[in-house]
């Protein structure tokens, strides 16, 4: 993910072509685009990137939070825990699994 201003962008994305060519590496052109922040939101590494607006202020900015999809797997992982397959387990050791996993989701997701 590079950062800058509108009239940089062609010139940094020829750039990264350009560094990738000489470490052999190969860029997705599939995955890889100018993005303009304030119309549009991207995913990457579980998170959105976009415009943000502040729950204080309410002034536009540039943030982050995590993605959909990432919410998603972390709801499917706590109902695979609660799962009424599961309940046979002692309820210390069930809460203690939830507990792990949803501080280690709140730990990452920040």
């Amino acid at each position: 993910m590079i950062l800058c201003r509108r009239g940089n962008a062609e010139a940094a994305l020829q750039c990264l072509r350009m560094t990738m060519d000489k470490l052999k590496l190969t860029v997705n052109e599939d995955k890889t685009r100018i993005c303009k922040v304030p119309e549009g939101d991207f995913d990457f590494l579980g998170y959105t990137f976009g415009r943000m607006y502040s729950p204080i202020t309410g002034h536009a900015r540039l943030g982050y939070r995590p993605s959909k999809k990432s919410i998603r797997r972390a709801v499917e992982t706590v109902h695979a825990l609660t799962d009424r397959k599961g309940t046979w387990q002692e309820t210390t050791l069930l809460i203690a699994k939830l507990n792990r996993t949803l501080r280690g989701w709140r730990t990452t997701s920040r």
